[in-house]
């Protein structure tokens, strides 16, 4: 369990640690280890940004100026412990307001205030680092990863892409006795055919052409460690026959060698694909399927975890902000992230915050400054104002679609309707995109009004394009289809 996992803990060496500190930190669950200042920069980036715990003495520094520099610069990937005199009030309240996580006076029950502070960083650093457990469904599920990680069995994470599978992978690494060995992740989906024998288990020298010396595969890697197989049901049958005898017997043959090689690796595999399933249309292995599902744990979807929501958005609101630029949801915004479906999950969540991160001027992030991936009938509800106490806001779209169709007495999609009063244009942007109705036109559509919202929240056509992810040409080509179509095009934004 994750109480029993050590934590690294970076001691400031301008205070003499001594083998009665050394011991009090090691029972409460740290590794301890005395750096300097400039020795700390390069092990934390060395291993990441973390997870580490830095414990600072208040009586060696000339001011708080340091405190509030590592804050900024490492944010929640290091734990920031200050040591204070226990008279000194002034430091701890000043430390505090710097945003030091934990402050520790020596006197009496040092073990237990160690152990305290162990336990926060530990639930801080292994826990939260780009995955939130809010919502009581996450917090069941990573109690399961935790338990499963102690236990070392092979693990299958089924679950939606975008979902989170490969940090719930890591986690279980991280929960394992293998946490001190590598984590080798694996995409088998982009494993091309005829070098995935080779990238998996490695080769000899000469043996196929170009291979001008012997190379290590993937399961040698994550040798003592773990070796994570995302989308394991995209590989061939053939190789699934290797990657079972691989399992079964813990060794690998290197193509070209007649010789096995010996391999200590667990396995942990995800996929989006119902294996079950795969089995019965014959393009998966029965055999490999229960090697690889010893426990299989369910990772459910992004709507199914509506409590994580929000916390995951500001998660993502700091991580990719600017700085020190602070940024905030608006309610008008938060609710509309509550009432989407969010069919990508949290990969889709995280693009919708990068993008109105790059739409925002003033640090709020408004509700039309959310831009969801999906076609426009997923935004059924913005035809009316958005407010925090909107009980509708929270309604499922086909819920939302049926009230917005009683009140309004037609099947219109409100959505369209909604760009055509906001966007100043005498017709929906759906109709003028194309008067055919269909796939294409709602696709057209959608283009258009991602155009229009880009045009209008930068300076020049070139930044719009950058924006956009194409060349100046092809958002030329686009402008002059709109004109064709009779949809106005709206003026930059002059600063």
């Amino acid at each position: 369990m994750y109480q029993e996992h050590p934590i690294d803990l970076i001691w400031d060496e301008s205070s003499p640690m001594d083998a009665n500190v050394m011991g009090t930190l090691t029972r409460a669950g740290f590794r301890p280890r005395s750096m300097g200042a400039a020795e700390v920069a390069r092990y934390v980036e060395k291993n990441g940004f973390g997870p580490c715990v830095l414990c600072m003495h208040r009586r060696e520094l000339p001011d708080i100026e340091m405190i509030r520099t590592l804050k900024q610069h490492y944010g929640a990937k290091i734990y920031l412990v200050l040591r204070v005199d226990p008279a000194d009030l002034e430091s701890t309240v000043e430390a505090i307001k710097c945003g030091v996580d934990d402050v520790i006076a020596d006197g009496s029950d040092q073990q237990a205030k160690w152990q305290k502070i162990a336990g926060l960083a530990k639930l801080r650093l292994l826990k939260n680092d780009s995955y939130v457990f809010v919502d009581e469904t996450s917090q069941h599920l990573l109690a399961l990863v935790e338990r499963v990680g102690a236990a070392e069995v092979t693990a299958l994470m089924y679950g939606p892409t975008g979902s989170g599978k490969e940090v719930l992978a890591r986690l279980t690494h991280d929960f394992s006795p293998r946490r001190d060995g590598p984590f080798v992740p694996v995409n088998c989906a982009a494993l091309p055919e005829a070098l995935a024998e080779s990238l998996l288990f490695g080769h000899t020298k000469g043996a196929f052409t170009g291979a001008t010396r012997s190379t290590e595969g993937f399961f040698t890697q994550a040798q003592g460690g773990t070796l994570f197989l995302d989308e394991i049901g995209e590989l061939t049958l053939p190789l699934q026959a290797q990657l079972l005898r691989a399992i079964q017997e813990k060794e690998v043959l290197p193509v070209g060698s007649s010789e096995t090689q010996r391999v200590d690796v667990r396995i942990v595999a995800a996929t989006n694909r119902d294996l079950r399933a795969g089995i019965r249309a014959g393009y998966f292995r029965e055999d490999l399927y229960f090697r690889v599902s010893t426990f299989r744990i369910n990772v459910p979807g992004l709507s199914s975890r509506l409590d994580d929501i929000l916390p995951l958005a500001n998660y993502f609101l700091v991580k990719h902000g600017r700085g020190d630029h602070a940024l905030q949801l608006s309610p008008e915004a938060a609710a509309k992230l509550l009432a989407y479906s969010w069919p990508g999950n949290v990969r889709e969540l995280e693009n919708v915050v990068q993008r109105a991160i790059v739409l925002t001027n003033d640090g709020v992030i408004a509700a039309n400054h959310l831009v969801f991936d999906e076609p426009a009938d997923h935004e059924l509800y913005a035809r009316e104002p958005m407010h925090a106490d909107n009980v509708h806001a929270f309604e499922a779209p086909h819920l939302q679609r049926e009230r917005w169709r009683d009140a309004h007495g037609a099947p219109t999609n409100p959505f369209t309707a909604h760009l055509g009063a906001q966007s100043g244009f005498d017709e929906p942007i759906e109709e003028a995109a194309d008067s055919a109705s269909g796939l294409q036109g709602a696709m057209d559509a959608n283009e258009f009004r991602i155009i229009v919202d880009t045009i209008k929240n930068t300076r020049t056509r070139q930044e719009a394009a950058d924006m956009l992810g194409i060349s100046q040409r092809t958002l030329r080509y686009n402008i002059a289809r709109m004109r064709e179509r009779g949809i106005p095009i709206p003026k930059r934004r002059s600063a």
